[in-house]
């Protein structure tokens, strides 16, 4: 039997939940006096009902709560308002309320809603097998672009890392919480491992080059967002197409756009290009020149740091790149660690590269 708490600063609806839920779910009760806090939601509460008397009601401190508890296993929290406003809806839903229920709704209808926000998190909160399958095929596709493209060993997780803090210093703000859909965040790094994916197209003569590309040849090396793009275009249209896909697809196609419309394939402008995009846009140029690549040198996070300041509002969403910089010392950590792994990722690199050319076909013939 499903756990719900409910509290709240209305001792009627109080009386009136208990009295909706009795026999269908394990029901505890908050006094109306008693501050809901992180403490009390243990790991066998399913749900929280929230009773608001009006608009004016306080809700602050829920919201915190709903935003800490959801950095571990999320579970629903659901409005049961006695009078409901737009203006509740629109900051309740914001700030992660999963369902805003006015009290006159029906016992019949009540429990419907209740039960498919439950089911809803449930699904969200499990892992399933179709989950695990999908993370697996990404993580493939994506391993098999590095060893590809073996002149950027790791790029791939270094991008996706600092994708992942740059998304989550983002939705700190209340500007992105307003873009930024809260079902995406977990599908996002599943999507991000997959920017380059079309780099699968490119020829080894053009992705290994250990020299840098003449003009012919980054123009040929400019394909890899297109290619990245109908890749993802025909899985859609085979599968019908997850949430996750279209997400990928825009990063893979979008991320070499720029704020002012120097970028490619279309010279995409502010905000025409995705939010993702514009996202990964900064983590991919900040892995990419604090790297060691065969024809330079890996440069400092400080130096990294004044590049992008210098591409705010020309190459970069200008927001963005503010939180980028009150963020900068996270990012300097995240690259300390991975310059310390360098060598020993370098050695694997460079083990699978001869694994890989001194490979003798016939062999898995015989």
């Amino acid at each position: 039997m499903k756990h719900v708490l409910i509290a709240g600063d209305d001792t009627s609806i109080h009386s009136a939940a208990m009295q909706a839920f009795q026999g269908r779910y394990h029901v505890t009760s908050l006094p109306v006096d008693m501050e809901l806090t992180l403490d009390l939601i243990q790991d066998q509460i399913d749900m929280v009902l929230y009773t608001v008397t009006d608009v004016s009601s306080d809700c602050s401190k829920v919201y915190q709560v709903i935003e800490e508890q959801s950095r571990r296993k999320r579970i629903p929290f659901i409005f049961l308002v006695r009078e409901s406003s737009s203006e509740l809806e629109h900051e309740a839903l914001r700030r992660g309320v999963g369902d805003i229920i006015p009290m006159h709704t029906t016992t019949e209808l009540l429990i419907h809603r209740v039960n498919a926000c439950l089911e809803l998190y449930s699904l969200r909160n499990d892992r399933s097998y179709v989950e695990k399958y999908l993370d697996a095929v990404s993580i493939s596709f994506a391993e098999l672009v590095e060893c590809r493209d073996m002149m950027t060993g790791g790029h791939l997780k270094n991008t996706t890392h600092y994708f992942k803090l740059l998304l989550e210093e983002a939705l700190q703000g209340d500007y992105y919480k307003e873009v930024i859909q809260m079902e995406d965040r977990n599908d996002l790094l599943r999507s991000a491992a997959l920017h380059d994916i079309g780099k699968i197209g490119i020829t080894d003569d053009i992705l290994r080059k250990a020299t840098s590309l003449n003009d012919n040849e980054y123009e040929y090396m400019k394909q890899h967002t297109t290619l990245g793009k109908l890749a993802f275009e025909k899985i859609i249209r085979e599968t019908g197409g997850a949430r996750w896909l279209y997400l990928a697809k825009d990063i893979a196609y979008c991320h070499h756009e720029r704020w002012d419309g120097s970028g490619y394939p279309n010279g995409l402008k502010g905000n025409e290009i995705p939010i993702y995009a514009r996202i990964m846009a900064i983590a991919d140029v900040y892995d990419a020149i604090t790297s060691r690549r065969s024809y330079k040198d890996a440069y400092s996070h400080q130096e990294a740091k004044a590049i992008i300041l210098e591409g705010k509002g020309s190459l970069f969403d200008p927001d963005l790149v503010d939180i980028f910089e009150a963020a900068q010392e996270r990012f300097e950590e995240v690259l300390s660690k991975k310059q310390d792994s360098d060598t020993i990722e370098g050695d694997f690199l460079c083990h699978i590269q001869h694994y890989t050319e001194s490979f003798d076909p016939t062999i898995s013939m015989m």
